[in-house]
Parts: structure tokens; C-alpha cells; sequence
């Protein structure tokens, strides 16, 4: 009974993410909270996406931070994606077609001039210590990122 009761709320959860996602009730961050998170994360390698709905090399990435994140514990790697979309509807559906594994937000205004966001895709890894380590922008294949996180953690 509890596995029945456990597998009706994982669906539920499931459904009303998705549903607040369609809903383009994403949550908005700002470079403080961002900055935050990093120092929270201590401990952790931190992988931060800036990425928006419409860009192509950002939907080519996303699915291969998702495996990362399956494959590499939240204990160890804390992943946050940060749309730049304009209109956070169109994040919000994306987001809820692409079957996210980690925390997605809206970007505030200040995001992008405090992370001198020029063009994306722009992956931004911060070392357990919470300095950051590597800046990409553009495509990040995901093989070379887990290189840079494994590194991080000493693996």
C-alpha cells in the first residue's frame, strides 16, 4: 500500500510541475540568489546553464545535463538552469516538455549583465570551494563538461 501511495504522489508531483511549467509559473532568480546558491553548494561542484527556449545549441546541451544529472549524485553536483527567455511562458512550456531533472529558473534583469552573458548557451562550473573554474559559451558537449565536474570532485 505505502509503494501505491508513494508511486500516486510521484505522479502527482510530476503533473503539477508540468502543469505549473505549461502555466509559465516558473520561478524568477536573481544574480544574488544565484551567487547564493553557489555558496550554499559548498562541498559541491556547481554547473550553472544559462540557456533560453529558442536557441538551438541550449536544446542541444539540456538533454545531456540531464544525463549528467542522473548519473552524478545531488550530493556532489548541484545543477541550476537560468532561462533568458523574454517571455517567461515560453520557457515555462519548454521546461515542461523537456522533462528537467534539476532546478530551472527565469533570470531577473540583473542576471545577464552580472554574469556578462553575451551569447548562449554559457555554462559557468564553480569548484567545491565555490570559485569558478570554467566559463563556455556557446555549445558545452556534455562528455567535456563531465570531464571538467570529475575533475572538480578529484575522480
Amino acid at each position: 500500500m505505502k509503494i501505491v501511495r508513494l508511486i500516486f504522489l510521484c505522479i502527482a508531483f510530476s503533473a503539477l510541475t508540468a502543469s505549473s511549467f505549461a502555466q509559465g509559473q516558473m520561478e524568477r532568480i536573481s544574480s544574488q540568489d544565484i551567487v547564493k546558491a553557489v555558496n550554499q553548494a559548498r562541498g559541491k561542484v556547481v554547473v550553472i546553464n544559462f540557456w533560453a527556449s529558442w536557441c538551438g545549441p541550449c536544446r542541444q546541451e539540456i538533454p545531456e545535463l540531464i544525463e549528467l544529472r542522473k548519473r552524478i549524485p545531488e550530493d556532489k553536483l548541484l545543477i541550476l538552469g537560468v532561462s533568458l527567455d523574454a517571455d517567461p511562458a515560453d520557457a515555462a512550456a519548454f521546461a515542461g516538455q523537456a522533462g528537467f531533472n534539476y532546478p530551472v529558473y527565469i533570470a531577473g534583469d540583473d542576471v545577464a549583465p552580472a554574469f556578462s552573458i553575451q551569447a548562449i548557451p554559457r555554462t559557468v562550473v564553480y569548484s567545491q570551494k565555490g570559485e569558478m573554474i570554467r566559463s563556455e559559451m556557446g555549445y558545452f558537449p556534455g562528455d567535456e563538461l563531465e570531464k571538467v565536474i570529475k575533475q572538480a570532485m578529484g575522480s
